[in-house]
């Protein structure tokens, strides 16, 4: 009895010790106000500022050298954070750089009890000729020194990675340069590095973390489904619909989930990364599963509203959407857009947008719940259904319109003019009954 009692106080003296570390915690980490409050417009120039970063980045990955070089500037990492702010709610981040080095602030909000608080972050790096140099790193109420940090930081890294390998990490920062407005950070490259090797990790990362042997035996018995219909349809006719794909699949989908209905999401969620490994890219291809090729010779013709270009829109969102969520595919979807409004651009197109949003609001319906899920393929199984069932009418949407135009009706996708352009096109969506179906 006594060692009952025993062993009982040691367990809540051990609960009673978590529980202080983790409100100390609490205490020094969340705020009660932001850092930054101030949410950075994502325009045109703050789109073809991220994409500048991502192609300078990507031309140094290319490089045979043995350095990556990463050279880069204030507007350019500040349009990059807003970018990355559109797909996680409430992110803000900003980056400052003077001759003392570059200074990065973000802020994330966090629903704690009902009570809106805040992790802020302020991290100062140094220029340095040598390993990476921290002035400090401040998380919340807490400041540590960046020695403190950079241990730390290497400390995490072995533990996920192995001994050695946080300063083995650290290491591959060979200088930080700081010039005006802007940065030039040189990496060490690892042996064997090349664009396509750090791709194919990136890829296999996520598929260890999300993906499993289930998932994919499912989306390549819907992809056989989906190249049988192709080849079906190519016989007779050079291009045909999307609804027509989706009818085959979703039908099929539901003679698998009528004894299992618990199984529907997952069903219906292979049925959109089938669609994108039969009509998406190489690089959405290899993200759902593996790289296909059509034993046709090239891609089917399948339309929506009678163009290829809103079927590839509507497949994309929603596959992103499944990938990752509703914030990514609607940011990429905008940010696509906002370069088409740029020189040698096809101009923004608010019909390209009611397909990305159409796209990903059949794949919330289709994957929210075991009930939408079943919905949705009971929709696509009482009847044959049409395209004015899946897409709304298009027509008084503009595009075509050039980055000045663009912003001169609509200055950024904040704004209110632009917000009114999409509840518009919400309220179409929210007209057609397969978009009523309750997530």
């Amino acid at each position: 009895m006594q060692a009952v009692q025993h062993l009982f106080r040691q367990i809540l003296t051990l609960l009673l010790l978590l529980a202080t570390v983790l409100a100390l915690l609490a205490l020094l980490l969340l705020q009660r106000t932001p850092l930054l409050s101030e949410t950075g417009q994502l325009n045109a120039a703050a789109v073809r500022n991220s994409q500048q970063l991502f192609n300078n980045l990507n031309q140094s990955m290319r490089d045979p050298g043995q350095q990556l070089v990463i050279q880069t500037n204030a507007d350019e990492l500040n349009a990059a954070f807003a970018l990355a702010s559109r797909t996680l709610p409430g992110f803000q981040g900003k980056t400052q750089i003077n001759p003392a080095g570059l200074t990065i602030l973000m802020t994330m909000p966090l629903d704690v009890l009902s009570y809106q608080l805040y992790i802020n972050a302020d991290i100062q790096i140094e220029p340095s000729a040598g390993p990476l140099q921290v002035r400090q790193v401040k998380l919340g109420r807490l400041t540590l020194p960046g020695d403190m940090a950079l241990g730390l930081l290497g400390w995490v890294a072995d533990q996920l990675w192995g001994p050695g390998e946080g300063a083995a990490l650290l290491a591959k920062v060979r200088s930080v340069t700081v010039q005006q407005d802007a940065v030039k950070v040189e990496l060490s490259k690892s042996e064997g590095f090349s664009l396509s090797q750090l791709k194919l990790s990136g890829v296999s990362l996520y598929k260890q973390w999300f993906g499993s042997d289930e998932q994919t035996a499912l989306i390549e018995h819907y992809y056989a489904l989906a190249l049988a219909h192709s080849q079906q349809q190519s016989a007779t006719q050079s291009s045909h619909s999307l609804i027509t794909y989706l009818q085959v699949l979703l039908r099929e989908a539901d003679r698998r989930s009528k004894d299992k209905p618990e199984q529907a999401v997952r069903e219906n969620q292979a049925v959109i990364l089938a669609l994108a490994q039969l009509l998406g890219g190489r690089n959405l291809q290899l993200l759902v599963n593996e790289i296909k090729t059509n034993p046709q010779g090239k891609l089917p013709r399948v339309t929506l509203a009678r163009r290829p270009d809103l079927q590839q829109h509507f497949v994309y969102s929603a596959s992103l959407h499944v990938l990752g969520n509703q914030r990514l595919s609607s940011a990429v979807g905008e940010a696509k857009e906002l370069l088409d409004s740029l020189n040698g651009g096809s101009g923004f197109s608010f019909v390209d947008l009611l397909a990305d949003r159409a796209g990903i609001r059949f794949a919330r319906i289709a994957a929210a719940s075991p009930q939408s899920a079943r919905a949705v393929q009971q929709f696509f199984t009482q009847q044959d259904r049409t395209e004015q069932e899946l897409f709304p009418n298009k027509s008084r949407l503009p595009e075509g319109l050039p980055q000045a135009m663009f912003e001169q009706q609509y200055q950024s996708i904040d704004s209110a003019v632009y917000q009114q352009m999409v509840a518009e096109i919400d309220r179409r969506l929210n007209a057609l009954p397969l978009y009523q179906i309750k997530p």
